[in-house]
């Protein structure tokens, strides 16, 4: 299971001071520098310098990660063997994956992956979904009051790594900076779902279906306006699974009218599994398909809206965002970047599915649906990101735009 040691991490009461000391060691620069982290190349290892964590979980001084092949497989073995997990797999910013696991005898063990198997979420919990959980978390964080994340809930699935850094003094503002692009959007994607999914409930539509839910929280900031919307959040199990224990764990306290639908992507489909949760297919839904689209293959896009379009009463709505396709579309704001983070990240979601630019009202129409609104770039920058002296908070990534679209009626009126 274990290979050769591939990082050494140690713990310092002053990141700048042991930044410098160790730069003067070593006579070389950090390859990271972060107010979170610093790492120096060293042969074939490296070695981070993290803050101090609270040394009463007897998670401090050095600890040795250790290179495998397969980091999930190992996490499970060590804690089927007895081991203790300090810390789950997470990523780092240097797109490798990491955990720290206690072992009987009171040592802590570092695991972390040189590489990734190809795997898909229906083997672990979405990765994907995970950074969208962290950017809303950060998003609470932001001093700007104007476009401040009202997801209170997202920082309950991040790793431990994850939240530490969001409690670390001028941390969370370095991270808004740095990422420029993601960040404002998920701000703006969040907030426009969000006023989707209130309209939804304060109109009683019947039911509200999410799609690929991950780790969505609004039935839960919502709660009171579900009354009688029954909601059903449809996803693969790992996120799922994963997504209840912490909610759980926190004693956070599902609406009664939330059902959770398990499924398996690559071999059942939508129709089944929520029929026999209790989705009504004549009663007026709406569907939310957030951070979902790109990942499917073009066939997959078509059988959902097929399944929407023929699972659905009249007047039944989607909201969701989908990737521009356009000959310039590697130059423009933050494009060429999420291009490079999804080659190194996201291992077991892959970027299949785009819209060509400007044709999204005819896709639509020829699989059933009237387009309400689509919001361009720029549009949901004038929306979202705007400042009270009327200047823009940021650009949001040039890659996505979203949509609010309904199912068109038919001769005898059900679609």
């Amino acid at each position: 299971m274990f290979q050769s040691p591939r990082m050494v991490s140690y713990q310092v009461h002053d990141l700048k001071k042991a930044r410098d000391w160790y730069s003067a060691i070593l006579e070389t620069a950090p390859v990271l520098d972060t107010p979170i982290s610093c790492v120096f190349s060293i042969g074939d290892c490296s070695m981070a310098l993290v803050p101090e964590r609270d040394k009463r979980g007897g998670d401090s001084g050095g600890v040795v990660y250790w290179n495998v092949d397969d980091i999930d497989a190992a996490y499970r073995r060590l804690v089927e063997a007895g081991a203790e997990s300090v810390a789950e797999i997470t990523l780092l910013m240097t797109r490798s994956r990491i955990a720290r696991l206690r072992d009987p005898f009171g040592n802590v063990i570092g695991i972390i992956s040189a590489s990734q198997k190809k795997t898909s979420v229906e083997d672990r919990p979405s990765e994907s979904a995970l950074t969208v959980a962290f950017f809303r978390a950060l998003a609470t964080y932001d001093r700007r009051e104007e476009i401040r994340g009202p997801d209170n809930l997202a920082e309950l699935f991040l790793a431990d790594e994850g939240k530490k850094s969001l409690k670390d003094p001028g941390v969370p503002e370095w991270m808004i900076k740095q990422s420029t692009g993601p960040y404002e959007y998920f701000i703006a994607r969040t907030a426009y779902g969000d006023s989707i999914f209130r309209q939804a409930l304060r109109d009683r539509v019947p039911q509200i279906v999410c799609l690929g839910a991950g780790y969505d929280t609004r039935p839960y900031r919502f709660q009171a306006l579900i009354e009688g919307t029954r909601v059903f959040e449809l996803d693969a199990l790992p996120t799922q699974q994963r997504k209840r224990q912490l909610l759980n764990k926190a004693n956070v306290v599902a609406p009664p009218q939330l059902v959770f639908v398990s499924i398996n992507f690559e071999k059942e489909m939508p129709a089944e599994v929520l029929s026999k949760a209790g989705f009504d297919r004549n009663q007026k839904t709406l569907f939310v398909w957030e951070g979902v689209t790109y990942y499917l293959t073009p066939e997959a896009v078509d059988a959902t809206l097929a399944f929407i379009r023929d699972n659905s009463a009249g007047g039944s709505t989607i909201c969701f965002d989908y990737m521009v396709q356009a000959p310039d579309m590697a130059s423009r704001h933050g494009v060429k970047a999420i291009y490079e983070a999804w080659r190194k990240i996201y291992s077991s979601e892959h970027v299949q599915f785009g819209i060509d630019e400007g044709s999204l009202e005819r896709f639509l129409l020829q699989r059933g649906f009237r387009l309400l609104e689509n919001l361009t770039t720029e549009q949901i920058e004038n929306r979202f990101l705007t400042l009270k002296d009327g200047t823009l908070a940021g650009r949001v990534l040039a890659l996505f735009n979203i949509a609010y679209a309904e199912t068109v009626p038919t001769a005898d009126g059900r679609r």
